[in-house]
């Protein structure tokens, strides 16, 4: 039986294959169900980019074919009432005088892909500015978008959801920071987003997004962080260190670049320490791709040591610490003080998902309960060292 690895690598053949416009032979052991392999190409986000050229996938099962074909026909129609919604949204933000940028998948699939529905997402992520975030969300309400439950812990984010049309509740993350972490903050500044933000007329004539350096910077962070967390597909939460579509967006956005784009990526990595965490990320599509990347600029983004907190981000996935992280990093008082409220005084649904046995425990009980757990968490730890 055909292994995931090698089921990845199949994949990432097919699609260097389909992409240069040539044949795909079917190669998986016989007796490897198709369906472990429609898995692969549901967590990878494919399913369009290969129904597109089904003519060149030569042998291949044909149930497996068909169900490209039925999830392809999901996507398209996915796409559309998405960019209904999504566009009316920022149009009503842009007459309200508000400025805002559509990052990650939305801004790849409409100022890259060939077709937008090929850049698979389950959502749009959209930054408006700290001011701005009251007025936004009267907008949205006003649009008939309401809020969704949020995972606890969230500051700089929050999620809104729409239904659209009977067929799809579509989301949107309202973003007042590009990251949800302070820790990256310096690295994914907000004010870059804005001073450097580009036309993205392809979604409507009011979009923005981010300029091609930001966007591979946020590309690999996103990157980096679900292939360790996992990514959700259809089967379960999944893991892998790339998915495929994500290492078209990398060729893509590589060949696009312009030399002042990567003037503008290697000064900001360098000054950041992010440059190996960029590397990784293309060496990766080269990997997967074949992606031809510029050595020069490549070496530059190799040559320094990535910055440590930098790495405690992405290596030390404990809450408590990954707190701790975010606390130094967050500036003011005021900041500071609400990033603690919001950790020791969780809502109750977040306390009922954490002590599922004890829904008839008052609220404050249980806020205490996780205090001084927190406590015997931090004492135990200062103790070991």
């Amino acid at each position: 039986m055909t292994d995931t690895p090698d089921i990845d690598e199949f994949l990432a053949a097919t699609v260097r294959a389909v992409r240069a416009g040539e044949t795909s032979l079917w190669s998986i052991d016989a007796d490897t169900v198709w369906t472990r392999v429609w898995t692969r190409i549901e967590y990878h986000g494919i399913p369009l980019l290969l129904h597109r050229r089904a003519e060149l996938l030569s042998n291949w099962p044909l149930p497996l074919l068909e169900r490209i074909a039925e999830e392809a026909r999901l996507m398209v129609l996915w796409e559309t009432t998405h960019h209904d919604v999504v566009s009316t949204l920022i149009g009503e933000l842009k007459a309200a005088d508000i400025a805002s940028v559509v990052m990650k998948g939305t801004a790849l699939a409409y100022g890259l892909h060939d077709e937008p529905a090929m850049r698979r997402r389950g959502d749009t992520d959209l930054l408006v500015r700290p001011k701005d975030k009251e007025q936004s969300r009267a907008i949205l309400k006003r649009l008939g978008w309401y809020r969704k439950p949020d995972p606890h812990g969230l500051n700089y984010q929050e999620g809104w959801l729409h239904d659209a049309a009977g067929f799809f509740i579509h989301a949107l993350d309202l973003h007042w920071e590009p990251s949800e972490r302070a820790v990256l903050h310096s690295v994914l500044p907000t004010d870059q987003f804005f001073e450097r933000k580009r036309p993205l007329p392809a979604f409507c004539e009011e979009a923005f997004q981010p300029d091609n350096a930001t966007m591979i910077l946020h590309a690999a962070v996103n990157q980096k962080w679900h292939s360790l967390h996992g990514y959700d597909a259809e089967e379960a939460r999944l893991a892998s260190p790339r998915r495929l579509i994500w290492s078209v967006d990398f060729d893509l956005l590589v060949g696009s670049m312009t030399d002042d784009d990567w003037a503008n990526l290697t000064r900001h990595c360098t000054a950041e320490r992010a440059g190996p965490l960029v590397a990784e990320a293309l060496c990766g599509a080269q990997h997967d791709l074949g992606t031809v990347l510029p050595e020069q600029f490549l070496a530059e983004l190799e040559a320094h040591t990535i910055h440590p907190d930098i790495t405690a981000y992405f290596t030390n996935l404990d809450g408590l610490s990954q707190f701790w992280l975010d606390l130094r990093k967050t500036p003011g008082a005021r900041a500071k003080a609400h990033l603690i409220r919001s950790r020791a005084l969780p809502p109750r649904q977040h306390l009922m998902e954490k002590y599922p046995g004890a829904q008839s425990w008052p609220t404050a009980i249980l806020q205490g309960r996780l205090m001084v757990e927190t406590a015997g968490r931090i004492m135990r730890r200062a103790v070991a060292r």
